[in-house]
């Protein structure tokens, strides 16, 4: 088989106009227009748009190339387009609202053509901008507990799911995770970075095989534990939304892995954020409206998930699970979980190999630090007292009562 040749933003416009989205969304008859997007790392994206309607009539072009298109040496499998079409088309069946429109797949050169969400802004800009969503905490808790329940043995018989798991076996993405997240940040690696000043806390991160240790509990769990097929990589880069609508987007990295993978990412990030309005707020009072305002985002939105999740496992649950009891300790171990890996997430997005815009923004290398210092204690607090967690509150509580060692 050929190798698969890379679009260009010429030769974009003309695989446009070959496919059934030419006619769906164009009309045909369209001067187009093309702009590859740049702020990714692993896919070519390019907008596609009506040069007459740019912002009405427009569609995201999404290619795989076997190895991360700015990094060439990085090699990776070109199935991970496959991957993120099948669960887009799954997640769209329980949560249509909360994901882009699926345009179009070609298995051929692994190519996606999905809906340009140029109404919506990255969840993670926003929040460093202080914005405000008043519906985003029940359409994650919605997302959340559907596609994790939907896809569980809480639902699906014994067969459905075993069946599903091998269609998303995703080792060399999972393997990414495994590293990035769960091994390098807490030892000597050459991929980890951090701010200098943040030295010592590193280094008693290194010392410290306590901690060591319950994050790697966490990193078995994240191999072994195939509860339901997860998105991934949840945080807020994935997340796009405005005031009325919330889309997840990019579940290339999607596996059978443990639900509170998911949740914890996603609150991790919101617990980055807080840390990092240490620069993005400048008002102290505007700084400690926000951080209340975050720190209430994570209660609502775990107390709506949880009682979705329940209401799902209630009523269309199968009768595999007889035990209310079992419910109960289900979901307590869920959220204790929660905390463990939401830990990891965030150490890694502080001291590991790949970190966020909230912290590299900040110029000033001491101000970055304490904010930075900040999410560590924030991190460690959850992983060493994860098993303590009765309540969401408590997970709250540990950040709210965080102080920074810088």
């Amino acid at each position: 088989m050929s190798e698969v040749q890379p679009l260009t933003e010429s030769s974009v416009i003309e695989y446009v106009k070959q496919r059934e989205v030419y006619d769906k969304v164009f009309r045909r008859a369209e001067d187009l227009q093309a702009e590859q997007i740049t702020e990714g790392n692993v896919n070519l994206l390019f907008r596609v748009y009506s040069a007459a309607a740019p912002k009405e009539k427009s569609v995201i072009v999404k290619q795989a190339l076997p190895y991360a298109w700015r990094y060439p040496d990085f090699k990776m499998p070109v199935d991970r387009s496959r991957i993120e079409y099948e669960v887009l088309k799954i997640e769209g069946t329980y949560c249509p609202e909360q994901v882009p429109i699926l345009y179009d797949y070609d298995e051929e050169r692994h190519i996606l053509i999905i809906e340009d969400l140029n109404r919506h802004l990255v969840m993670r800009e926003g929040l460093m901008q202080q914005k405000r969503y008043p519906h985003v905490d029940r359409h994650m808790g919605i997302f959340m507990a559907r596609t994790l329940f939907y896809t569980s043995d809480l639902y699906l018989s014994s067969g459905e799911k075993k069946a599903m798991v091998p269609r998303f076996i995703n080792p060399v993405l999972c393997k990414v995770q495994e590293d990035l997240v769960f091994t390098q940040p807490y030892i000597e690696h050459p991929n980890n970075r951090y701010t200098p000043k943040l030295e010592p806390q590193v280094r008693a991160i290194y010392a410290d095989d306590d901690l060591r240790s319950e994050i790697f509990m966490f990193k078995e769990r994240y191999m072994t534990h195939a509860q339901a097929l997860i998105h991934n990589d949840l945080h807020t880069g994935s997340i796009m939304l405005n005031e009325e609508e919330t889309k997840v987007v990019d579940p290339e990295f999607a596996f059978f892995g443990p639900m509170a993978h998911d949740i914890g990412t996603y609150f991790a990030n919101l617990a980055l954020s807080y840390a990092a309005q240490e620069y993005h707020a400048r008002d102290p009072q505007e700084r400690a409206d926000y951080r209340a305002w975050l720190a209430d985002l994570i209660v609502r939105t775990w107390n709506i998930f949880e009682e979705e999740f329940l209401r799902l496992w209630e009523e269309e649950g199968n009768e595999d699970w007889p035990s209310p009891t079992f419910r109960r300790k289900y979901m307590h171990q869920l959220l204790q979980d929660t905390a463990g890996f939401g830990a990891a997430e965030m150490m890694r997005r502080l001291i590991g190999l790949a970190h966020v815009h909230d912290f590299w923004t900040i110029e000033d290398e001491d101000v970055r630090a304490t904010a930075e210092s900040l999410g560590l204690n924030i991190a460690k607090a959850w992983i060493k007292n994860h098993s303590k967690v009765g309540r969401i509150e408590d997970i709250v509580e540990m950040v709210v009562e965080a102080k920074p060692e810088i």
